[in-house]
């Protein structure tokens, strides 16, 4: 087995309640937002996330926010009270969270059956590309009938598709040179379809300030026993042409220790990286 990074033992130190029974016990490769790939067996799965068990003896607690979401849609929704609405709802999270249009308009249509008349779920769902042969309870009903009928309009013979959701173009600008940070922030917006700006073209501008400093390097014999190094990462999104941030924050990472000082400062910044990404991402996407 793949030595396990540390991030993923932070993730997985959680408290876990009220999570639902899994009686598989096939192996299963759970997919990070990170490009880890971490394989276990699935113990138990909740709203929150998922537990693997990965061999001996350990088992990890993955919150959602940390995965490639749209590859585990199934294993999500399995967790799912289809008889409770706010279950359903914190499914159609999910789904817009990753970008899942189709998968989000059933599952509204799943909630409109709960509550047909929520009007706030059926304006969330227009908002939605169309889904063809999608259901939507009560449209029947509540269509009105035409007084007479209408004239005949042309179609035009190559309708175009709904349109599709795109990710903002995002140009990441380092307060502090740090090219190591600046290319793992541009590989994992690529990765969520966002794409890649620059200082004159783009929509959201990104500043980022990473902050590495050792703390402990003792040495015996001339060799290292050990490297500790704290870290902080403040970032700020601004909309191109604005001058004042529409979101803003500064996270830490105290204490990461690895055998030497290249491997605590790497993984203390890319640490810092998944829990910024993180949260830029979920900032953006209420843009939308």
């Amino acid at each position: 087995m793949k030595r396990l990074t540390f991030s993923l033992l932070c993730i997985a130190l959680l408290a876990v309640t009220g999570v639902l029974a899994q009686d598989d016990t096939k192996p299963f490769s759970l997919y990070l937002k990170s490009g880890d790939v971490l394989p276990g067996t699935v113990k138990k799965v909740d709203e929150e996330g998922v537990k693997l068990d990965i061999g001996d003896g350990i088992e990890l607690f993955i919150r959602w926010d940390y995965t490639r979401g749209d590859k585990h849609y199934e294993l999500r929704k399995g967790a799912t009270d289809f008889s409770n609405i706010k279950s359903v709802l914190k499914l159609a999270d999910f789904c817009h969270q990753f970008a899942m249009d189709e998968e989000e308009s059933y599952v509204l249509v799943a909630a409109l059956k709960l509550e047909p008349k929520n009007q706030a779920l059926r304006d969330r769902l227009k908002e939605l590309p169309a889904v063809e042969g999608l259901e939507v309870p009560g449209d029947a009903e509540t269509a009105k009938p035409k007084p007479e009928p209408e004239p005949e309009v042309k179609k035009d013979p190559d309708p175009l598709p709904p349109p599709t959701r795109k990710g903002f173009s995002v140009y990441i600008k380092m307060v502090k040179e740090d090219d190591a940070a600046e290319t793992w922030m541009e590989e994992q917006f690529a990765e969520m379809n966002y794409k890649t700006g620059t200082e004159k073209d783009h929509e959201i501008r990104a500043e980022l300030e990473v902050t590495l400093t050792l703390i402990k390097n003792p040495e015996f014999m001339g060799a290292e026993l050990y490297a500790i190094y704290d870290g902080a990462l403040t970032w700020k999104l601004y909309k191109k042409g604005e001058r004042a941030p529409f979101a803003q924050n500064t996270v830490k990472n105290e204490g990461l220790r690895r055998d030497t000082r290249d491997e605590a400062r790497s993984r203390c910044r890319t640490e810092l990286c998944e829990s910024a990404f993180t949260e830029m991402f979920n900032e953006m996407e209420k843009l939308r």
